[in-house]
């Protein structure tokens, strides 16, 4: 009798993680914003980075879109 439940082949893979890692180098402006952001807030004490992150994931995301399409099926 086989086991249904092991058929791993048809689970869906996210594949917008590994493409978000690979495709950081093209934002490094938005990347070295941040994390001065971040470097300032560390100092502080108080505030956020909320719109450097946001600047950082659109860019990212920008660069993975056209990539990301080769995946669909």
């Amino acid at each position: 009798m086989e086991d249904d439940d092991d058929d791993d082949d048809d689970e869906p893979v996210d594949v917008l993680p590994k493409l978000r890692e690979e495709r950081m180098s093209g934002c490094k402006k938005e990347i070295e914003n941040y994390k001065a952001c971040e470097e300032r807030i560390a100092e502080k004490g108080h505030g956020d980075c909320e719109s450097w992150y946001f600047d950082q994931l659109a860019c990212v995301d920008k660069c993975v879109v056209p990539k990301l399409f080769e995946y669909t099926k």
